[in-house]
């Protein structure tokens, strides 16, 4: 191999590294284009699943807040409903009780 033939293919290799470089750049800039709409997605994902989250958030909390408004409102029905029935026991013993003193304290041969 002379030198001629040496320099040709070191021309050759020079202008194959000038190539290969350029692919290289270019494949750099694709991968940080690429890299950039990832974080951007990424970002934007994080942003709905925040708002989401906060969304249903805020719809559990007020069906809970319902709940618990009617809950309330069942439990006053019911303390009502518990207190009129213990009232009306306790006017039936007291008169059953005055009923009962009567009946001890009467002699039925005075009635009959």
């Amino acid at each position: 191999m002379n030198e001629k033939d040496a320099e040709i293919r070191v021309s050759v290799l020079e202008s194959k590294v000038q190539g290969i470089s350029t692919s290289v750049e270019k494949l750099e800039e694709k991968i940080n284009n690429n890299q950039i709409m990832l974080h951007e997605r990424i970002s934007d994902l994080r942003d709905d699943l925040r708002k989401d989250i906060s969304t249903s958030n805020d719809k559990i909390i007020g069906a809970m807040e319902e709940n618990r408004k009617s809950s309330s409102e069942q439990h006053r029905l019911l303390s009502e409903k518990i207190q009129g029935i213990e009232k009306w026991r306790w006017m039936i013993m007291g008169g059953a009780i005055v009923v009962g003193y009567v009946l001890a304290h009467i002699k039925l041969s005075n009635i009959f």
